[in-house]
This record gives C-alpha cells, structure tokens and sequence, in this order.
C-alpha cells in the first residue's frame, strides 16, 4: 500500500508594516523566516511593535548573525 502526503503551501500576500513593501508569506516552514534567528528580546521588540510579519529586508536586520555592510 502506498501513502502519499501532499503539501499544500498558502501563499499569502502581504504589506510590510515596518518598510510598507509587499511580499508573500507561506506560513509554512519553507518559509524564508525559518532562515533567521531571532534573539528572545528581539522577538519581543517585534511582538510588541507589529502585529503582523516583516518582509525578509526587514527581519533580517533582527537576526542575531545580521551585520550591516
């Protein structure tokens, strides 16, 4: 017998609350937001200021390996 599992990936537009840009969002773990590590006072900062996800210029800069060039 042969299972299949299908992955279905929503893709959802969406306006970044901090630059006003649009990107998509899968709310999936393929997600670019998975390639980022938040630190937990960052992750707060961002709770608290936005109640929605930042695009991946913007999230970025919130990661703890993130250096400006």
């Amino acid at each position: 017998m042969v299972f299949c599992i299908i992955y279905i990936i929503f893709c959802m537009k969406k306006i970044c609350p901090e630059c006003g840009k649009e990107f998509e969002c899968t709310h999936d773990i393929g997600c670019f937001c998975g390639n980022y590590t938040v630190s937990e006072e960052n992750l707060k900062l961002l709770k608290e200021k936005y109640s929605d996800c930042l695009c991946e210029d913007c999230l970025k800069q919130y990661d703890v390996n993130y250096c400006k060039e």
